[in-house]
């Protein structure tokens, strides 16, 4: 497997789990009448939506071997465009012009960094 396949791999992996790890966070939260810590650390969408960040962060280490860190971490910006998207599909949210914008305008940068 080549390096640059590599990498979009870890990338992906490294966005997306970020994104639906914060999205499983916010439904565990929405599912909580009362917040206590026994209810937190036994609600399954904040279990699902910790270990997915876990998983987030430590894909994002291995992705600093490949790349320098001023092109690795803006990169991970692209966990906001999945988000939007996801968004939409999992809490019904609306996509406007201006998200669309600022997903375009991300996308772009990560582009023009990854040069």
């Amino acid at each position: 497997m080549t390096d640059i396949l590599k990498i979009v791999l870890i990338l992906i992996v490294t966005t997306l789990s970020g994104s639906i790890g914060a999205l499983a966070l916010k439904q565990g939260m929405n599912e909580l009448a009362e917040v206590t810590f026994v209810k937190a650390i036994t609600n399954k969408w904040l279990l699902i939506g910790c270990f997915l960040y876990i998983v987030s962060a430590a894909t994002n280490i291995v992705l600093f071997k490949f790349l320098d860190y001023s092109i690795a971490f803006p990169m991970t910006s692209l966990t906001y465009v999945w988000t939007v998207f996801i968004s939409y599909f999992t809490f019904k949210e609306k996509i406007t012009p201006l998200k669309l914008l600022s997903v375009g305008l991300i996308m772009i940068g990560v582009v023009i960094i990854s040069q």
